[in-house]
């Protein structure tokens, strides 16, 4: 080979082997770009799902209730009192009378149709309760707790069996005027056609049973089947066909409000 084809050579071999380190150069780039591109991504998507994994979980029923039942409560018919969820300071309520006793104004035309609806079946409802003041639920818890020491039961224990059936004050739904309790406050109202009765027809015009059989844990009261609560006819008939108790059915209504199934809390 000629010195000058020998020379061309080398220069075609060099530009050669330069031409193939830039192409590796940069393959090499893209690699490195495409890599970190991927990794950007994955890091963003793993803080989507830790943020959706750590955005609040919706409360229990139990964690969900105030220590306080508010007065200005977004819906009154649904206020909440019971062992954990004391009324307000505050709260008022205006009453009106039907058969002797005291009740929220505001139930007074669907209590009278619902008694007058049993009537006209043949069945009698007689109030024996309805508002009660705070004062007034004091004496009720005291004089259970004193029957229970009278029995042997020491100070605490007593307090805590009368709690199963009374109340204390300022924990007692008859200070809503929204409750009522029926024909005596008898065990055995459960065994008559006037509680079948209204196991059928009390939602219709607002009432709830509002201690029933099975959900002891869930009220803290044992069954009650003289016990009936206004919700409000719409209320009622969701309970009814849902099978809530108040505390459920409270929760149940937030969660909704949420846009959040309670089946995925």
């Amino acid at each position: 080979m000629k010195p000058s084809s020998l020379k061309i050579a080398k220069r075609i071999l060099f530009l050669s082997l330069t031409t193939i380190g830039i192409a590796c150069l940069l393959f090499s780039s893209i690699a490195a770009l495409s890599w970190a591109l991927g990794i950007q991504q994955e890091v963003k998507q793993n803080t989507e799902r830790e943020t959706t994994v750590q955005a609040p979980v919706q409360s229990s029923p139990s964690s969900m209730h105030s220590s306080s039942a508010s007065d200005d409560s977004e819906d009154w018919q649904l206020v909440l009192v019971n062992g954990q969820t004391k009324i307000s300071d505050s709260f008022s309520v205006e009453l009106e009378t039907i058969q002797g006793v005291q009740v929220d104004a505001r139930i007074l035309s669907d209590l009278q149709a619902m008694i007058e609806a049993a009537e006209a079946k043949g069945l009698t409802l007689t109030l024996s309760s309805g508002y009660r003041s705070k004062e007034r639920q004091a004496m009720l818890f005291e004089n259970a707790a004193q029957e229970n020491r009278s029995l042997g039961m020491n100070p605490v224990m007593a307090e805590e069996v009368a709690e199963q059936s009374v109340a204390r004050a300022g924990h007692s739904e008859h200070e809503t005027g929204l409750a009522i309790d029926l024909n005596g406050v008898l065990e055995t109202f459960a065994d008559t056609e006037a509680y079948r009765w209204l196991q059928r027809h009390a939602y219709e015009y607002g009432f709830v049973l509002r201690y029933p059989e099975g959900k002891e844990e869930i009220t803290g009261i044992r069954f009650e089947p003289w016990h009936f609560r206004y919700v409000g006819k719409e209320h009622a008939r969701k309970m009814r066909l849902l099978n809530l108790c108040l505390e459920e059915y409270i929760s149940y209504c937030s969660l909704q409000k949420q846009h959040v199934s309670p089946l995925e809390s």
